[in-house]
């Protein structure tokens, strides 16, 4: 029953308390919003899932942008609705600034400016969007011609399609390494292994260099590997096909042009590894002169992590290197290949 000494009208007493229950969800919004960008993480750091969450931040500042509009809009209802645009966007590359900021004092994570550029392309595309529809814009569209809409429109999906630029050219070297198997590293210098090939430890990997004595009927790709003096000279293969179930060896190949044979370790571990070398699998290969089909027995990798079984659904990398070179050699490494 209404109050009788109550002199606001009933509508007016409604409109306020829907306002103040929709500034407090906007508000609990923009703060959940900000709270996972600070304890949010990957599952798993893969390049998947990396640029999958370094994509995030696009919806993420978009849905604070117009979390911030529309604050705007129900606190200030009679600020210009260009000025409510800027302002909500301002905010959000501040408080893009602030978190990437904040990230120098987080360990494990470090700032960059690809995320604020991701942040900015996320605040302006949903801007964008808000000031050609009404309904996003909590009431007001700056934008009111039909060709200021569409073009609008078109800017927002232009700046988000660039903005996951990256997340498309993963998942096209993803694409090209499931079409490539049982071949995990052909060496033969095709766009998507430079992606997951590494040469470390002052190493030189060059594709398509083969060395002169190898006979003509020898038509694997090679790549010529210059192991430099050190520690660790060698390769990762870095994330690889990952499943090798069904399969029962690991064949490389090595072509040496040495006159004695050289010793080289190569190292497989999975998604589980602890970083402990009892924890993945080791096993010193002989290089012999000329060609080197080396078999390895995937049971002997399932079977090497000392408290546990390999997981042969989720392999994470190999690793082919010399061990305290006192001087530099070069061979010839083909392709990797599970049979």
């Amino acid at each position: 029953m209404p109050d009788p000494h109550d002199s606001t009208p009933p509508s007016d007493a409604r409109r306020a308390t829907w306002l103040r229950t929709s500034a407090l969800a906007w508000t609990l919004l923009a703060a959940a919003l900000l709270l996972f960008l600070f304890l949010g993480d990957v599952p798993e750091r893969t390049m998947f899932w990396d640029a999958l969450f370094d994509l995030g931040h696009v919806p993420l500042f978009g849905l604070l942008t117009i979390a911030v509009l529309r604050l705007i809009r129900i606190r200030r209802p009679l600020m210009p609705p260009v000025a409510a645009w800027w302002t909500a966007f301002l905010v959000a590359i501040a408080t893009g600034v602030a978190t990437e900021l904040i990230q120098f004092l987080q360990p494990n994570r470090e700032p960059s400016f690809t995320d604020l550029a991701r942040d900015a392309a996320g605040a302006a595309a949903f801007l964008l969007v808000a000031a050609a529809l009404p309904n996003v814009g909590g009431g007001a569209t700056p934008v009111r011609t039909r060709r200021g809409r569409f073009a609008a429109i078109v800017l927002a999906v232009t700046l988000v399609a660039v903005a996951g630029s990256e997340l498309a050219g993963v998942v096209a070297v993803l694409t090209a390494r499931h079409r490539a198997m049982p071949t995990l590293a052909a060496f033969d210098g095709s766009w998507w292994e430079r992606r997951l090939i590494e040469a470390g430890g002052g190493s030189v990997l060059t594709p398509g260099v083969r060395p002169g004595h190898v006979a003509p009927d020898f038509r694997e790709p090679l790549a010529r590997l210059e192991l430099k003096a050190g520690t660790y000279p060698g390769i990762t293969i870095r994330e690889p096909y990952p499943d090798w179930r069904g399969y029962h060896r690991l064949v490389v190949t090595i072509v040496s042009e040495l006159d004695s044979p050289l010793p080289l370790t190569i190292r497989v571990h999975d998604r589980w590894h602890d970083q402990r070398m009892a924890d993945r699998f080791n096993r010193s290969l002989t290089v012999a002169p000329g060609v080197n089909h080396l078999v390895i027995p995937l049971e002997a990798i399932r079977q090497a992590p000392d408290r546990r079984e390999m997981d042969m659904s989720a392999i994470r990398g190999i690793i082919i290197f010399g061990y305290r070179l006192e001087s530099p050699v070069r061979v010839f490494i083909g392709p990797v290949r599970l049979e």
